[in-house]
């Protein structure tokens, strides 16, 4: 039993205590006849009661009632910041378990068909990353997008479906102060799959509880620092391998597809010249991608794995090991949801060589929301920090090329 249970056990006794006290006091004097005489002429007890054993009793329930409050209340303000304590945990379990309904699929133990938010659908079930589907729609000025799409559409103005990267959540707040990712909870991210969920928005169906108790559960999941610059760093280690492979893995697609149509009836002959057709696009895209990635500085595969996502349009639907399977991004560092890095425009904004020291800085720590950085730069709580999940080597290496672009 706990302290604080004990506790209220104890003032449960004492008020039934009280209460029995006073039903028999109240039946005791409806069972006694009134006294012929009023209360304040009624003799009392003499000088020999009073001073002899009454007395002792009294005297000795006030010395117990006193040596319990002497123990008590230094008792009480020992344990009280642990009960303290106590109640924030049990409020913060309360809200990890509400999070985890909102994140959950219909693959998880707390998934509620009500409640769950289906956040792990898109960022995995473990919160370490995954894709979702996304349609990109035609940006062309000539494109009418109240038209219906027929075969007549040009290529251009067809919406595309692609996949889109869904970033891990279990290295969020590693990445992001918590609230700034209580906001990216509450407004989304603008032109991506990722919704509104937060009623401040207009949007949304949460309110600032339900978001905080997502952010709480997302907190709960965290890995730790140095888990998170082991996970980055093999992912950029395995690069060129994995780059390498997809071209011996698109070699022995076209190979299957040659042989198959070596081998196809008459009336399958256009359907396997299709897909040698196809192979041989793909392998063409994994050489040139491969290519790209063997030619690539350290900073360059450091930027396409960390930064490209946001400062290089399309590339958060584009994977270099499959470079088939969606349309080719713009030129690195062009941007996106983040701005534009090319031509300069880093120099500029973190001018000298004081400012590699301040652009390091910047990606490694960022600076408080709305709070000055570089050259007039001002903080909008869209660039994440990288000096939990990324070396000071990997960071330097990103900053040099970052300011080549």
């Amino acid at each position: 039993m706990s302290f604080r249970s004990a506790l209220i056990w104890l003032n449960a006794g004492a008020i039934a205590v009280v209460a029995l006290v006073f039903a028999v006091r109240v039946l005791s004097l409806r069972r006694n006849p009134e006294p012929k005489e009023p209360e304040n002429k009624t003799p009392f007890f003499g000088d020999e009661d009073l001073e002899g054993r009454k007395l002792e009793r009294v005297l000795g329930w006030s010395l117990l009632f006193t040596v319990v409050i002497a123990i008590s209340l230094p008792v009480y303000f020992l344990v009280e910041p642990d009960r303290q304590v106590q109640a924030d945990d049990d409020f913060e379990e309360r809200a990890i378990e509400a999070g985890a309904v909102l994140f959950a699929n219909e693959q998880s133990p707390e998934f509620d068909g009500a409640r769950s938010l289906l956040c792990a659908n898109c960022h995995g079930a473990d919160g370490s990353g995954g894709s979702a589907p996304f349609v990109l729609r035609p940006e062309a000025p000539s494109c009418d997008l109240e038209a219906e799409v027929t075969e007549d559409t040009p290529i251009a103005c067809r919406p595309v479906q692609v996949s889109w990267e869904a970033p891990p959540l279990d290295v969020v707040l590693l990445r992001y102060p918590r609230r700034e990712v209580f906001d990216i909870v509450t407004y989304g991210r603008p032109g991506t799959p990722m919704p509104a969920w937060g009623v401040a928005s207009g949007e949304g169906v949460l309110n600032e509880q339900s978001v905080d108790d997502l952010v709480t559960y997302l907190e709960s999941i965290q890995i730790t620092e140095e888990e998170a610059k082991r996970r980055f760093t093999e992912e950029y280690e395995t690069m060129r391998d994995e780059a390498a492979t997809a071209v011996t893995d698109a070699e022995d697609t076209l190979a299957e597809a040659e042989a198959a149509r070596l081998e196809a009836p008459v009336e399958e002959r256009t359907a396997a010249e299709d897909a040698v057709t196809e192979a041989e696009s793909a392998l063409e895209a994994a050489r040139d991608s491969n290519e790209t990635v063997q030619n690539a500085s350290d900073g360059e595969l450091l930027f396409m794995l960390q930064c490209a996502r946001c400062h290089t349009k399309g590339w958060s639907y584009y994977d270099p090991l499959d470079p088939s399977a969606a349309p080719a991004p713009r030129p690195q560092g062009s941007g996106a949801y983040g701005p534009n890095l090319t031509g300069g425009a880093e120099l500029a904004q973190f001018p000298g060589a004081d400012g590699v020291e301040q652009q390091v800085l910047f990606i490694a720590e960022g600076v408080d929301l709305n709070k000055a950085y570089g050259v007039r730069g001002v903080y909008d709580g869209g660039m994440p920090h990288f000096n939990q999940t990324l070396t000071p080597e990997q960071i330097a290496a990103i900053v040099e090329y970052e300011r080549g672009l």
